[in-house]
């Protein structure tokens, strides 16, 4: 039984490491770092062109492809307000757009024009640019790099707040119009928080006492007391020799005896 057990043991060892050593990524076996250096300009509607700079460099000798991949995640606001445009020393790189809800993945067509190797960087550069209409929110930027086999090597984030313009306010309930129709029905009470990001905590309600409470409580006891009464007597009753019986006025009289003239 023990054996069995080592042996398990060390299959599932073997397993794990061998597993750790798949999913380890191929920026360990090549030595490849990927960092963001520069984000330039104004995350703001109308703004110019923000520019990000993104380098990989390399510690091992051997020399290698790179494909770059930005991602562009964005909350409380559109994709549609957002331009972004990879760039080249000689103008515009093609890449590949896919868009999937909130989230872009921009893709190089081409690999880099550079080659990374060690002591040699390579280069990738985006402008980003919101509308003029763009409402505020956030966005979040990360860059992929990937070799020629289309594996990961190595990547970095960065998140910006984006300021735009104030977002529209919201068109009147069916039963806000109906009260600034009705001035004379009155308002309800307002509800307290309602904030961005802060709880909705209901207002204190009108009205009520708090007598009821403790009415039933008092008058859960006094059943409680008078049960508990009832059983202690029925319980003497119980306990009882059988010739006393109580009396009418609560004297207990012995049955037992009789007189003469009725034992003849």
């Amino acid at each position: 039984m023990w054996r069995f057990a080592g042996r398990v043991s060390v299959a599932l060892g073997v397993l794990v490491v061998s597993t750790g050593v798949v999913a380890a990524p191929a920026a360990a076996a090549q030595g490849v770092t990927v960092q963001i250096t520069e984000v330039n300009g104004r995350f703001e509607a109308g703004a110019a062109p923000a520019e990000l700079t993104v380098v990989a460099s390399k510690r091992t000798r051997e020399c290698i492809k790179v494909r770059w991949s930005l991602v562009v995640r964005v909350q409380d606001m559109s994709l549609d307000q957002i331009t972004i445009d990879r760039r080249e020393e000689t103008g515009s790189f093609p890449v590949d757009t896919r868009t999937s809800g909130a989230e872009a993945r921009l893709t190089d067509e081409r690999l880099d024009p550079g080659t990374l190797c060690r002591n040699r960087r390579v280069t990738a550069r985006y402008t980003i640019a919101f509308d003029d209409d763009a409402t505020g929110g956030r966005v979040t930027l990360r860059v992929e790099a990937y070799d020629a086999r289309d594996e990961l090597l190595e990547s970095d984030t960065t998140t910006r707040n984006v300021r735009g313009d104030a977002p529209p306010s919201p068109s009147p309930t069916p039963s806000q119009e109906q009260a600034a129709a009705d001035p004379t029905e009155e308002a309800e009470a307002p509800v307290a928080g309602g904030g961005v990001g802060e709880p909705i905590t209901p207002a204190a309600g009108s009205g009520g006492s708090g007598l009821l409470p403790v009415g039933l409580a008092v008058g859960g006891m006094m059943v409680f007391l008078g049960l508990t009464l009832l059983l202690r007597a029925r319980s003497k009753l119980l306990r009882a020799p059988p010739g006393r019986r109580s009396g009418p006025r609560g004297a207990w009289q012995d049955t037992s005896a009789r007189t003469i003239r009725e034992r003849r």
